[in-house]
């Protein structure tokens, strides 16, 4: 039973245009969350971006995960280093829980599989398309309570786009009808299907048509009209481009030798205050980096 466990978890991108609340991947881009027993109750910290933001008390998500797995908390000490933000598109929520998850299974030794985990996650978090890749890594494909993960292809990259403001994802969710075309939902499920078989066999060259989505984005974008320009702007250009989760932000897949020329074209059609980065595809998840 450990003392002090460090665990390093991915930001995420779900739905990944048509594969709406089922499919996700994770990024080479982490928070680390540092547990150890101690002090007097819950003594909860953070640093970096974000950190003033994040709660103190039983409502983080890091606590909430290590709650699910031990039950009733000894007193700990929590720091949470954030370089993922939140509320802009990249499961900075989920990220919290999972790495509290895997915290709380190394904190206190527990019986927990992976797969035990994934089920507590999901139950948290609601959905599994950002929960299964934080922490199995990869690509995930996830739908009627069964879920199987895909190792990326070696030249796929994530074109992110980050938006500079939050939109929470209750209110990104609130603008979805509650009944879309029949139309609509064979196109969106003809898609979701060829984007999971184009990653699973390394069709990169119909990653374009396996992007579109017309059953989520339109009624969101009416939140976030930049946000609808810069997909429509990209995609214009032969981008395979989409809404990074619930938004604001804005994910494209891009091949390697591409992902330059993609990010000089994503900064030049971006609004002021978006960032670009080209990110690679974490295979690992959420993992205990130190423990003792």
């Amino acid at each position: 039973m450990a003392d002090r466990v460090v665990v390093r978890a991915p930001a995420t991108v779900a739905n990944l245009g048509p594969g709406f609340d089922a499919m996700g991947l994770a990024l080479t881009w982490h928070d680390e969350v540092r547990v150890e027993r101690g002090g007097e109750g819950l003594e909860i910290t953070a640093s970096g971006l974000g950190a003033d933001t994040l709660p103190r008390d039983e409502t983080n998500g890091v606590v909430v995960g290590l709650r699910a797995v031990l039950g009733d908390l000894p007193a700990l000490r929590i720091h949470k280093m954030t370089a993922v933000a939140y509320a802009r598109g990249f499961g900075a929520s989920a990220l919290s829980i999972c790495a509290g998850l895997v915290a709380g299974r190394a904190l206190g030794d527990t019986a927990h599989s992976d797969d035990d985990l994934l089920a507590l996650a999901v139950d948290l978090e609601g959905h599994p398309d950002n929960v299964a890749p934080c922490l199995r890594g990869g690509i995930t494909v996830n739908a009627a309570g069964r879920g199987l993960r895909l190792d990326p292809p070696d030249q796929l990259r994530l074109l992110a786009c980050i938006a500079p403001g939050a939109l929470s994802t209750e209110t990104a969710r609130a603008a979805l009808p509650d009944m879309v075309p029949h139309a609509d939902a064979v196109a969106n499920v003809g898609r979701a299907a060829l984007l999971a078989a184009a990653l699973a066999t390394r069709r990169l060259d119909v990653l374009f048509e396996a992007t579109e989505d017309v059953l989520h984005q339109p009624p969101r974008f009416a939140l976030m009209r930049e946000s609808g320009d810069l997909v429509a702007g990209l995609r214009a250009g032969g981008v395979a481009a989409f809404l990074s989760g619930a938004g604001p932000s804005v994910g494209a897949f891009v091949r390697a030798h591409e992902a330059d020329a993609g990010a000089v074209a994503a900064r030049a059609l971006a609004p002021d205050g978006w960032e670009v980065r080209v990110i690679d595809i974490d295979r690992d998840g959420a993992t205990v980096v130190e423990s003792r």
